[in-house]
């Protein structure tokens, strides 16, 4: 089906007038709903284990509800992503899709029996999810810059080094003040003000309100338009770079989720109080997002296959150093895998638009997104029964480092 194509000569509108390119409104709004999506992962690490004294339920039972909301994820994101390549589409998606996850947030703190936590938080929330942050950030944001992609992307994104950085000590002192249940309520709330109402503010590209990328009304263009690659999901599909990208970035993303969701109890394995394993999650956030601007810098300055192998070394070297770390020492750890995943969230975002183009944005993203997010699910999984059965992290920490390598290995044999 030929996707519809605005005609560029469509009159001035209230968001011409704005002092700036209403691009850096998309991606201001990317990042509020970046900031409540993940800030709901972030917020797991510090409200399991409360939930899982009052409820009876092990680690693995908790962090099963996440991993069955990532996988649920990307089958939204199958369902989902290809709205974004209409006009009104992803504008009707955040909406619908960010209002059910408010209700079933919501309804996670009356929960009393683990498959109610499964169902809610897990099916529901995550077919949900498929249609919300992710589809603004990797399928929208995009197709507002060329020049300035990188630094667009990296801005959006930040939305989630902020939660890592404010919301586990902010739940931490929620649930010692009053309960988790009451944590779950306030997270619906932010959920609704931050991700739910600004949808109405959702442009698909500038072409539809006659501006071209990076800015400037299109009738002020001279010369011919820049040359951009443009491929079809169906095309990128019979592709060998579109598998070898797959490939690439199903073996990153192992680390991106599982890591950070369960940074407080793997700081709780080093025996730290629940406040200073909180503080690690902190620092985490801190550096993700002092160094996401820098990471989007690079990317508009270098090839994205140069980033994401450069992301993949630093990764295989940093994300096992856990193991030998203890005390305030380990509080680098948190730094580093900060760092690390900020760049692989970066490049991981931007590899698609760079080999495929901006037209059909969504529905190739909505095909290539299940296989990481199998791996990122199955990791958190991997990670959550590690310390179940062995009381401890160092066999799973050991397996994000050398996914993580492979990674570079295989983008660095692609380019």
């Amino acid at each position: 089906m030929e996707i519809p194509n605005p005609q560029t000569d469509s009159p001035l509108t209230w968001h011409h007038r704005l002092p700036f390119f209403y691009g850096w409104v998309i991606v201001a709004v990317g990042f509020g709903m970046m900031f409540a999506s993940n800030g709901i992962n972030w917020s797991l690490g510090v409200i399991s284990s409360p939930m899982r004294d009052a409820l009876g339920w092990t680690l693995s039972d908790i962090f099963a509800g996440l991993t069955i909301r990532i996988l649920a994820g990307a089958a939204g994101a199958f369902m989902f992503t290809r709205f974004a390549d209409y006009k009104n589409g992803a504008t009707r998606s955040v909406a619908i899709t960010g209002l059910i996850i408010a209700i079933s947030l919501a309804l996670t703190s009356r929960v009393q029996e683990v498959w109610q936590f499964w169902l809610l938080f897990g099916v529901v929330n995550g077919l949900a999810s498929g249609g919300h942050s992710a589809l603004l950030t990797a399928a929208v944001v995009p197709r507002w810059f060329h020049r300035s992609r990188g630094r667009a992307v990296a801005t959006a994104t930040m939305g989630s080094s902020v939660a890592a950085f404010v919301l586990p000590s902010g739940i931490a002192y929620l649930v010692r003040s009053s309960d988790w249940e009451t944590a779950w309520l306030v997270l619906a709330g932010l959920f609704f003000t931050l991700s739910v109402l600004p949808a109405v503010l959702i442009r698909r590209q500038p072409e539809d309100l006659g501006m071209i990328p990076d800015g400037a009304p299109s009738r002020q263009r001279t010369g011919p338009p820049p040359i951009e690659v443009s491929m079809t999901a169906q095309k990128a599909i019979r592709s060998k770079i579109f598998w070898l990208l797959i490939l690439t970035v199903s073996l990153a993303t192992t680390s991106s989720m599982s890591v950070p969701a369960i940074m407080a109890p793997m700081f709780e394995w080093k025996e730290f109080t629940p406040e200073r394993a909180a503080l690690a999650a902190t620092i985490y956030g801190l550096f993700s997002l002092s160094s996401r601007y820098l990471w989007g810098y690079l990317a508009d300055k270098i090839p994205v296959h140069m980033m994401l192998t450069g992301v993949g070394v630093f990764n295989a070297m940093t994300l096992p150093l856990l193991i030998f770390l203890s005390g305030n020492v380990a509080y680098v750890y948190a730094a580093l895998v900060g760092i690390g995943v900020s760049g692989l969230v970066v490049a991981q975002t931007l590899v698609w638009p760079y080999y495929f183009g901006r037209t059909n944005l969504g529905a190739i993203i909505g095909l290539s997104r299940p296989f990481p997010v199998v791996m990122s699910s199955a990791a958190i999984l991997l990670m959550s029964q590690d310390f179940d059965r062995s009381g401890s992290y160092m066999f799973s920490l050991a397996v994000m480092g050398i996914f993580a390598g492979l990674s570079a290995l295989v983008m660095f044999t692609t380019s």
